[in-house]
């Protein structure tokens, strides 16, 4: 299949990524599972000769040399879809992984996200990260949440990704997409020039490192909407992962600018719907407050867990999101409980026994 009927055909019939490697013929995956397409095994070559098509060569002039070093970038097919693409060598064979970023950008309520995402989102105030595994979603949810700011609110959005997935049209906000490697040589460079460009809210594409981490922290302590993703499952191992990364002498500095900036976690995960045609999100929410302001400050981090649980301001756990799509029938029983964080309490509670989340006030 040539090159760009097969991007066509994944967009067309909803796939999430497409998967090229040499060595193989072409695959990409449906509503969470990898399907092949038609053809023949494909060259190392033939590879090649495909991503030199897709990265312009002021860019990259030695494609196959940056292949080996590992390439991330966009790639854009005007009036259909953008993608995000990783290129990669393994065992000598050259791949590469291109996920799909459609035009329109979904609303929450076409993500099917709890309508407390909305609240979250036009907060105007703090740090709020999204979390969750590579394909759980996390750039959609982020898009959305920008969107909505958008078609909201008369301020200034400034994003800065590697690479720009979701391209946002101005409408009530003016925005700015600032991508590394192309406008900015990385991510806290380009966050030192934001915060003198008169930025309300800021987006940024991930918190990789303890200097992108601090001017994080910093914009949303004075004032700024701070929007990011972390690569973690859920909000205690957030809050570890984000200490983890500053030396111990400034982990109470941390623990105070983090706990007191913090607007809201949103962890989510992807399982098939009922039907198996689509993916559900399933989301765990913790608010920023007092409470977990304390439990922050305090490292009481385990505790975490069972005051999500509570239900205040629209939180709610993993199992209780579970529970109620399972309650729903749009999850079918046997992924709800390959995917609950606490098995045994939610098989009772899937029969009716207990209800998930029915823990004390803290």
């Amino acid at each position: 299949m040539e090159f760009t009927k097969l991007l066509r055909f994944a967009v067309e019939h909803g796939a999430s990524d497409v998967h090229i490697q040499s060595g193989a013929a072409p695959m990409m995956r449906l509503a969470g599972q990898m399907r092949s397409v038609e053809g023949s095994p494909l060259s190392r070559e033939e590879v090649l000769a495909i991503l030199g098509t897709l990265v312009t060569p002021q860019r990259v002039a030695d494609v196959g040399q940056a292949v080996v070093q590992g390439m991330d970038f966009a790639y854009e097919l005007p009036e259909l879809a953008r993608f995000r693409c990783s290129a990669f060598s393994a065992l000598g064979q050259v791949g590469l992984t291109m996920r799909v970023i459609r035009n329109n950008i979904p609303s929450i309520d076409d993500l099917h996200l709890p309508k407390v995402v909305h609240d979250i989102a036009l907060s105007g105030r703090g740090l709020t990260l999204v979390t969750g595994a590579t394909g759980s979603g996390k750039s959609t949810t982020l898009a959305a949440m920008i969107d909505l700011v958008n078609v909201s609110r008369r301020e200034k959005i400034i994003a800065i990704e590697d690479p720009i997935e979701y391209v946002h049209a101005n409408k009530k906000a003016l925005v700015s997409q600032i991508e590394v490697g192309v406008d900015t040589p990385s991510f806290d460079q380009a966050l030192r020039q934001t915060l003198r460009q008169d930025p309300d809210v800021i987006l940024i594409g991930e918190l990789r490192d303890v200097e992108t981490l601090r001017m994080a922290l910093r914009a949303a302590d004075t004032g700024h909407q701070v929007f990011s993703t972390v690569h973690s499952a859920n909000a205690p191992l957030t809050v570890e992962r984000i200490i983890a990364m500053f030396p111990p002498t400034e982990h109470k500095l941390l623990l105070s600018q983090l706990s007191h900036s913090l607007e809201a976690i949103i962890s989510q995960r992807l399982l098939p719907a009922v039907d198996g045609k689509a993916r559900l999100p399933i989301v765990e929410i913790l608010r920023g407050g007092p409470v977990t302001e304390k439990f922050i400050l305090e490292g009481r981090l385990n505790e975490l867990s069972e005051y999500i649980e509570n239900g205040e301001r629209g939180m709610q756990s993993f199992d209780q999101h579970l529970l109620a799509l399972f309650n729903q029938d749009k999850i079918a029983g046997r992924e709800a409980l390959a995917w609950a964080s606490n098995p045994e309490t939610f098989a009772m509670a899937m029969r009716g026994i207990r209800k998930v989340g029915a823990g004390r006030s803290s």
